[in-house]
């Protein structure tokens, strides 16, 4: 409540900045949410048949069970052979319980279509199968983008709203009604009353004074 004559109330910033960081908030956890998506760990196809149809970049091929040298040959619809190496670590993908192993990857990145894949194991009874590349390690950064994009800006957002609804309650708080206290409400200044002097004391004739008789 303002009254006349006092300075117009500013409106304030924070409630604004907070619709601002649940919108950009909401964005940035649907880029995560989009790149959890892209970056999901799919089912990789067998190879018995000697021919995988990749349908994007990138070659990764998987064993059943961990094995040290990946006897695979890979070339691609040109019959031109396409270089592979193993992991530089352990990576390991499980699918609707199926656990897979990271045996090679290309070494550059290979275009999306049809890959001649050759696995002569006569050492192991592991399955061979081939997928597009895939790193397990930009799937888990994407979940951990996703929650902790969503937990710092819902939680800045909260802040600012609570700090904006503080601010607003503490400036419409009634002003202090006992007079000669800060925040009083002004009372009118004293007037100066003026009466006219009164006529001189005559005292009259006393029959009591000698002078008088």
């Amino acid at each position: 409540m303002t009254y006349p004559g006092a300075p117009a109330e500013k409106k304030s910033v924070l409630p604004k900045i907070a619709i601002a960081c649940f919108v950009v908030g909401a964005l940035v956890v649907g880029f995560f949410v989009w790149r959890i998506v892209v970056t999901a760990p799919r089912t990789p196809q067998p190879i018995e048949d000697g021919v995988v149809h990749l349908t994007k970049e990138g070659l990764t091929i998987y064993a059943s069970i961990p094995v040290l040298t990946p006897p695979c040959e890979v070339q691609d619809a040109n019959g031109n052979d396409v270089p592979i190496k193993p992991p530089t670590g352990s990576e390991t993908i499980t699918i609707n319980g199926e656990s897979w192993y990271v045996v090679a990857r290309s070494t550059r990145t290979v275009p999306a279509g049809d890959y001649s894949i050759s696995c002569t194991d006569d050492e192991t009874s592991a399955t061979y199968a081939a997928g597009p590349k895939s790193s397990v390690v930009a799937f888990v950064l994407s979940i951990l983008g996703t929650v902790f994009s969503f937990l710092i800006f819902l939680g800045l957002g909260i802040t600012l709203l609570t700090v904006g609804a503080v601010k607003k309650r503490r400036r419409n708080r009634p002003a202090n009604t006992f007079p000669n206290q800060p925040g009083a409400y002004p009372y009118p200044p004293p007037q100066n009353h003026t009466f006219p002097e009164p006529p001189p004391y005559n005292p009259g004739p006393n029959p009591d004074r000698p002078q008088d008789r």
